[in-house]
């Protein structure tokens, strides 16, 4: 009888944090959704830029020539593709050869081989802004189609708001049972992450979102702190967040708008190709901290799970339920019990739904929202079976260079340890943990002199002067175009 008073007690305070967890998770949606922005219709200067398209591409013979096609019709004065064929082995090399004939704005490179410690999307990416010499470098990806006026739109937000990075929020069609039960669950975890607003602000460096199918770069910035040449980007098979998060830690300023109709591209419309791109993006992550990895998964199926196996339970095993305890009791735990399971239930779909709206799904997906959180957690511990197994992440034939020991999305929770620590600064007994777990969370590569030390590990002041720098030798010209 005590025993199972302690299992209800205990779900109960397990239903009551999936709860609050649950209302927390929409309000971020409702914030981030709310602070979303559109391009501003802003004049270019004269004369305009010159921009760098760099588009890297590995075995893309399916998607190769709709891209090149939207992306060569870009109604922009100024610009260069540059593709950067990543050793593919299908007929992409003869689709690309084909079109550079056709225009003289496009220019292919290949690499044959990708060196050690790199990931091969990053690795290309640097390649091809090393390769260019514009102002501004566009990184794309070979899956999308851009409207005519998209790259004009967005280099002209850019300027007139100073930026250093700008991505968009592409038009996604989600053609696939996979995408449409997992990408509003990954879009949740990045709200609890960051909104577009924490994104603006400058005060909040470990606050970014990125969408990787999109992203404007100022090439000044972009070089100052080294890019996807950087120890912490070289690995990293998230290139989007990453390179955001490094950049801005940097002192760049950085924003992130949605309008339809500008980018479109299909998303995963396989399971394979949706497990093996979800696991991907999740891979930085846990490889930094395989225990980590497993509570996560672990909690995630718990909180898919959790409410609506009480709902039933208490449907079904009512009866059962009323032998166990008197009956005063057994209706006052059950009746809170059904309350916390409905609530985090229903949180759990709006949230959902909100996001789906946006892409104009039926309500019947947001349904699935329970079995999309336990699906992610089982993600979640696949990719921590890849870690603990010493292999990597698999995307397009290539499995993931071991990653450098930084915690990205944790970042935020460095911020809040040295608040802390600085207001507990005569604590020397505390100092040499606080340091660890500030490091960790803010992506620091913790060595033993680093600990003996005894230094703050903050953004880079020197990185952040830097990148101010290299950003001022364009603040005339954008102020005039302003």
């Amino acid at each position: 009888m005590k025993l199972s008073q302690f299992f209800l007690q205990l779900q109960l305070i397990f239903l009551l944090f999936i709860a609050l967890v649950a209302f927390w998770q929409r309000h971020r949606i409702k914030k981030g959704i709310k602070e979303l922005t559109t391009l501003d219709e802003a004049p270019l200067p004269e004369p305009s830029p010159h921009v760098s398209i760099i588009l890297p591409v590995r075995n893309e013979e399916a998607h190769i020539d709709n891209c090149l096609a939207s992306l060569l019709a870009q109604d922009y004065p100024d610009f260069e593709v540059v593709v950067i064929d990543d050793g593919s082995t299908d007929a992409t090399p003869a689709r690309l050869a084909e079109w550079r004939q056709r225009d003289p704005r496009l220019h292919v490179y290949r690499i044959e081989e990708l060196p050690a410690g790199w990931a091969g999307k990053a690795h290309a990416l640097h390649t091809g802004a090393m390769l260019t010499q514009g102002e501004w470098l566009l990184f794309t990806d070979a899956d999308t189609r851009h409207a005519p006026q998209t790259l004009r739109r967005a280099v002209a937000h850019a300027i007139a708001h100073h930026l250093d990075l700008l991505t968009l929020f592409t038009d996604t069609r989600l053609p696939g049972a996979a995408a449409r039960l997992l990408t509003a669950i990954g879009a949740t975890l990045l709200a609890m992450l960051a909104t577009p607003g924490e994104m603006r602000n400058p005060h909040q460096p470990t606050r970014v979102l990125a969408v990787g199918q999109y992203l404007l770069v100022r090439r000044s910035a972009y070089l100052a702190c080294g890019g996807y040449s950087a120890p912490e980007l070289r690995s990293t098979f998230s290139d989007d967040l990453t390179l955001a998060w490094y950049l801005k830690r940097h002192g760049c300023r950085e924003d992130i708008v949605a309008e339809r109709g500008l980018v479109f591209n299909d998303q995963w419309t396989t399971w394979k190709s949706a497990w093996e791109g979800m696991r991907k993006s999740n891979y930085g992550l846990v490889a930094s901290s395989p225990l980590l990895g497993v509570v996560l998964g672990l909690a995630l199926i718990l909180y898919g799970l959790l409410p609506p196996f009480t709902l039933i339970r208490q449907l079904w095993y009512r009866r059962r339920l009323a032998r166990q305890q008197p009956q005063r009791q057994r209706d006052h735990l059950s009746l809170l019990m059904r309350v916390l399971a409905a609530l985090a239930l229903f949180f759990q779909i709006d949230t959902k739904r909100r996001f789906e709206r946006e892409y104009r799904l039926p309500f019947a997906w947001a349904l699935t929202a329970p079995a999309g959180w336990a699906t992610f957690g089982l993600l979640m511990l696949d990719t921590t079976r890849l870690v603990l197994k010493g292999r990597g992440a698999t995307w397009k034939g290539r499995t993931a260079p071991p990653q450098h020991r930084a915690v990205h999305p944790l970042a935020f929770m460095g911020q809040a340890l040295e608040r802390l620590r600085a207001g507990k600064g005569s604590v020397r007994g505390l100092s040499c943990r606080a340091h660890y777990l500030t490091g960790l969370c803010n992506g620091e590569t913790l060595s033993s002199s680093f600990l003996v030390a005894q230094r703050l590990s903050v953004p880079d002041r020197a990185g952040s002067r830097l990148a101010a720098l290299a950003r001022s030798t364009h603040t005339q010209g954008d102020t005039a175009a302003h």
